[in-house]
């Protein structure tokens, strides 16, 4: 697979409003031999997912299909208030451990660049 299958991964994919959960994710084109693959962090959240790591095998199955590998670097919550255009990051994840926040929130930033976004370490 290329660089543009790896294009065609949306940064971020959270549900337009609500508290969920939520995981970052490294996805990567497979490594030829002698070459190197490229790779890029995305952020998934939903109200569906009862763990975090349902988030994860759906993405992970999303890109598989597209020959691609994904790599679940941890979890938390985000609080999205869409009237408010506000958006909070924070807690962890049981299963694959705190995300990095300061990331999630740069990647957010992308995609709502008129919302406020504030992250913390406390919650679950």
């Amino acid at each position: 697979m290329t660089s543009d299958d790896l294009a065609c991964v949306p940064e971020v994919e959270i549900d337009p409003d609500g508290t969920f959960k939520y995981v970052l994710i490294k996805v990567s084109t497979k490594k030829p031999a002698g070459g190197s693959s490229n790779e890029k962090i995305v952020v998934r959240g939903f109200r569906w997912g009862a763990y975090h790591a349902d988030i994860f095998e759906d993405t992970e199955e999303k890109v598989r299909k597209m020959g691609l590998t994904a790599k679940c670097l941890g979890g938390g919550r985000i609080h999205h208030n869409a009237a408010a255009k506000q958006l909070n990051v924070y807690g962890y994840s049981q299963g694959f451990g705190k995300a990095d926040h300061e990331q999630t929130v740069q990647l957010l930033k992308t995609s709502y660049p008129d919302y406020e976004i504030t992250w913390s370490n406390s919650g679950y």
